[in-house]
């Protein structure tokens, strides 16, 4: 137990001729529990609300502000700065801006097939003009209702090509889940197979069947159709999982995947990195497994198939030559656990979508200590992470794995019930802001 003392003045409440009279406060606090600095901190709050309600006894409490000036400009650091240009193009012009730098390089590869950037941009610029001709135009959202391959990347660019944003419509998911997110979304235009195509309710929806179409769609004009649908145009509509209720659609504009993908170095993002597609087609992981590669000129593996195993992972890592893969929490906890040597050739791994845990996260830092290993957070709303850790080493004794600080363009803030900041330490509900 520990003692100190400290005094406050307070203007005129028992004072008296005028005198500002000081009160002596002695503060006793257990040592195993607080240190000196937390103490003086809370003890220095408790003065500046006295100090507030001696101004103006009638001021509501929630509005007293608690934070000195040093806390307030600790706290606008961790919130991070923001960007100051954000980049507006649209994901078509950023991918044709790669296409054009390297149009033979491998962009997707599933298989013994690969897909060069050039044959990925014409594939997807003639099937965006076959939607534009059935109608498709910006502010539209077309479904796309295949299993994993290289004609589902395929498919969205060209969605996003003709101006309108996709949906993806796990061919997994049972005919109520995909009812529901057609009706949300105002689907009128599906892409799918006539494999697929039968258990897909609704019968005003225009089905646009790539293998019974594929000699019309082969026959359009390959070049870029040049539509015109800003950053603030939507690029895609993701559902929630419905974990505490009805699933909900979240539209994401393409400044939100553009400035995700391109400009933050969370990921070191190379051109020469290779990244497995695993997660499921309507997580919002996709996005970063497809747009991180196809922004900066990596290759994309595909997996066959829309669920993927753990074998196979282990297969695609070694044999692909993936260096960039990432994780549910879990998943990588089974990989850790299972199959240790998978992570020898990656150069980064990311773990998300719950809490990652210590004692994986510390077996994976010690075997291989040249791997990146990232601990990132951020919902559905925000478009994949919003904060990113670089974990470097686990503290001994430590709980749990840091979620980090906000990406570039990202904002953060720890905010009380009323929106205030709430001072370090006291906990609070974390919002997002930014161009994600």
């Amino acid at each position: 137990v520990a003692k100190f003392d400290l005094t406050f003045f307070v203007e005129e409440v028992f004072g008296v001729d005028g005198r500002a009279d000081g009160l002596r406060w002695e503060v006793e606090y257990a040592t195993d529990l607080f240190d000196e600095g937390t103490v003086v901190a809370v003890v220095d709050r408790l003065g500046r609300l006295l100090e507030a309600v001696v101004a103006d006894a009638d001021v509501p409490l929630s509005s007293v502000g608690l934070l000195g000036e040093e806390e307030q400009g600790v706290l606008e650091r961790w919130s991070g700065v923001g960007s100051g240009a954000v980049d507006g193009r649209s994901v078509p012009e950023v991918f044709e801006a790669r296409v054009r730098v390297a149009p033979d390089a491998v962009a997707l590869v599933q298989g013994g097939a690969e897909l060069t950037y050039g044959e990925v941009n014409g594939r997807a610029n003639r099937l965006a003009r076959h939607l534009i001709d059935a109608g498709v135009g910006v502010g539209d959202v077309v479904g796309v209702h295949l299993t994993r391959g290289p004609e589902l990347i395929v498919s969205l660019l060209a969605v996003l090509k003709a101006g309108a944003a996709y949906t993806l419509l796990d061919p997994a998911f049972p005919v109520e889940r995909l009812a529901t997110v057609i009706s949300d979304a105002g689907v009128r235009v599906l892409i799918t197979r006539e494999d697929l195509a039968h258990p897909v309710p609704g019968s005003e929806l225009h089905r646009v069947l790539l293998d019974r179409d594929a000699g019309v769609i082969a026959g359009r004009d390959g070049s870029d159709p040049g539509v015109v649908c800003g950053g603030w145009g939507a690029a895609c509509v993701m559902f929630t999982s419905g974990s505490t209720g009805r699933p909900k659609g979240v539209v994401a504009p393409h400044r939100a995947l553009v400035s995700t993908f391109v400009g933050p170095d969370y990921l070191e993002f190379r051109a020469d990195d290779v990244y497995l597609q695993s997660s499921p087609v309507s997580w919002d992981a996709f996005a970063l497994e497809v747009f991180s590669a196809l922004f900066h000129g990596g290759r994309t593996v595909l997996p066959m198939g829309s669920r993927t195993d753990l074998d196979e992972i282990a297969t695609l890592v070694a044999g692909c030559g993936v260096t960039v893969l990432q994780l549910s929490a879990s998943l990588f906890n089974v990989l850790v656990d299972d199959y240790p040597g998978l992570f020898a050739g990656l150069r980064t791994v990311m773990t998300a979508g719950e809490a990652a845990s210590v004692s994986h996260v510390t077996r994976v830092r010690e075997r291989y200590p040249s791997l990146r290993v990232l601990n990132g957070y951020g919902p559905v709303e925000s478009m994949g992470f919003t904060t990113s850790h670089l974990v470097e080493g686990v503290a001994e004794g430590a709980v749990s794995v840091p979620i980090g600080v906000p990406l570039a363009g990202k904002r953060v803030f720890v905010l009380d019930e009323w929106l205030r900041p709430v001072p370090v330490g006291v906990p609070g509900e974390l919002y997002m802001a930014g161009s994600g």
